[in-house]
């Protein structure tokens, strides 16, 4: 067998169905990316892999010898362990041996025995075969290309930032034994140097992994099978990204045509079955033909994922200056950046570009006031109103209408509902708690919700995070449709940087 096996599995969600009968297999080395639209349930697919979920229904085979290594993003750990301390425990067994090894080693000083210095021979032989010697070079490794940061390794866990963290938490699960990773949303936090070192490093990467992604170029550098979820079905395609959407247009379109073809034959059917069921010399004619139309396996129409329609409300601001920033220093207990001095005007769209943990949400949040200035001034134009998405907001235990109606209280339910499935949520998941959606299907109710309030200035930080690949269309062309100012900051490769009227580079400011 492989290394993972999974027949005939059925699961739901609540009320929400998620696979019917789906199959998956994963083989040593396969590079695996699975995709579908938000809501599709391909997270919790990597919770039944990692067995932190049970199916309903079906056979879930983990080889009885394999090793799994998950990268949870909610994961708990200590907050007073350094960096260092929590990286080196990927290798916590081969650090056992060597304290066995140097107790013996100890012990011999006082009292020599050649049995124990065969035993220590072993533990060393061990530690050779495994490269112990290196592991300062591997920590190393990974913590530059992940951005993490030399200077970062003796501080505590709980001085770094969330991002910061999750490419700690990475850079572990890099580190470590595994036979196969279980990786959701890897680069979510990384910037796009870092996106492209670690698709490099996947690239040679000699274990299996299971990955989530909306990132199609990361998808195509990264991964030779696809695993397409839609519909409650598993499909496996071989190849990248783009030979997937290339095999998927074929099917879809000789699936469509045979339903066609299928739909003509019960037509017909019917026909000579309604006309000739009553005469007694075709009637038992029309009958074979009754039970070929009841043994027939009827096809259903094909469902096409359908595409969100964001939008936002423009309003108009007494200034043609929005943003101005004089002498501005941002930063909590010291600075983080050097003066910012710049404006933006009307109109204008702008990304903040920048390494994690440069300072682009901290920007994000001064402006906003969220933050106080560290020194210096950064002033609104008269009349700017803004709407400001963040990239992260912990959601109350409410539905997705309910969040709605309680920002807006004029709003009616039905407006509620409308507003939300225009920006792409069904029905039956605006009525479930918003701490039971994807993180794509949260993203889509808070930015509804942001649409309902007319603005000048649109300060959106991550907004492509979680959202699949049309959503991100959606969004694109709601931001180039907006007549207002858009102030945005994204690493996602994909979402083009071509409609941005000024990029304001935070690295060339450090």
């Amino acid at each position: 067998m492989g290394l993972v096996n999974i027949q005939n599995l059925s699961h739901a969600n609540g009320d929400k169905k998620l696979y019917k009968e789906a199959v998956l297999k994963l083989n040593r080395r396969e590079h695996i990316a699975l995709v579908g639209p938000n809501g599709a349930g391909k997270t919790t697919l990597l919770n039944i892999i990692s067995k932190k979920i049970i199916p309903d229904l079906g056979e879930v085979e983990i080889h009885p010898k394999t090793k799994i290594g998950y990268l949870d993003q909610h994961l708990s750990i200590k907050d007073d362990m350094e960096v260092n301390s929590y990286l080196k425990t990927a290798f916590q067994d081969l650090y056992d041996v060597e304290e066995r090894m140097n107790i013996i080693y100890e012990k011999m000083s006082e009292n020599y025995d050649e049995n124990e210095l065969v035993k220590a021979l072993k533990y060393q032989d061990i530690l050779n075969h495994n490269d112990f010697d290196s592991i300062e070079k591997k920590i190393g490794n990974l913590v530059n290309g992940l951005g993490i940061g030399i200077d970062k390794l003796d501080k505590k866990m709980s001085e770094l930032s969330g991002g910061q963290k999750n490419k700690v938490m990475l850079a572990k699960l890099l580190l470590s034994d595994n036979d196969f990773l279980v990786l959701d949303e890897p680069t979510n936090f990384l910037d796009i140097e870092q996106v492209n070192w670690l698709a490099s490093f996947l690239q040679s990467f000699e274990k299996a992994f299971i990955m989530v992604s909306h990132d199609q170029d990361f998808i195509n550098k990264t991964c030779n099978i696809i695993y397409a979820l839609d519909n409650l079905k598993l499909t496996r395609y071989v190849g990248n990204y783009d030979k997937y959407i290339e095999e998927l247009a074929i099917q879809q379109e000789q699936y469509d045509k045979d339903f066609v073809s299928q739909q003509r034959k019960i037509k017909k059917l019917e026909t000579y079955i309604a006309k000739n069921s009553a005469r007694l010399s075709t009637a038992k004619s029309a009958q074979s033909r009754k039970k070929t139309l009841d043994k027939l396996d009827k096809m259903d129409k094909r469902k096409e994922n359908i595409k969100p329609n964001f939008n936002f409300m423009y309003k108009e601001p007494a200034s043609d200056v929005i943003i101005k920033a004089e002498d501005l220093v941002i930063g909590y207990d010291s600075p983080i950046l050097h003066k910012l001095n710049f404006e933006i005007r009307k109109g204008e769209k702008c990304i903040i570009k920048g390494k994690n943990g440069i300072g682009k949400t901290t920007f994000l949040k001064t402006l906003s006031s969220e933050l106080k200035p560290y020194s210096g001034d950064i002033k609104l134009g008269n009349g700017v109103v803004y709407s400001y998405f963040k990239q992260l907001e912990k959601v109350d235990d409410i539905n997705a209408i309910n969040y709605l109606m309680n920002r807006y209280n004029d709003l009616t339910e039905r407006e509620a509902r409308a507003k939300i499935g225009q920006f792409g949520l069904r029905n039956d998941l605006m009525i479930r708690p918003m701490s039971t959606l994807s993180g794509g299907e949260q993203t889509k109710v808070r930015l509804s919700a942001l649409s309902m309030e007319p603005c000048s200035l649109l300060i959106l930080d991550e907004p492509t995070n979680h959202i699949d690949s049309l959503a991100k269309e959606s969004l694109l062309e709601a931001i180039m449709d907006f007549e207002g100012t858009v102030l945005l900051t994204t690493h996602d490769i994909n979402f083009s940087t071509k409609w941005a009227d000024k990029v304001i580079n935070f690295e060339d400011l450090v």
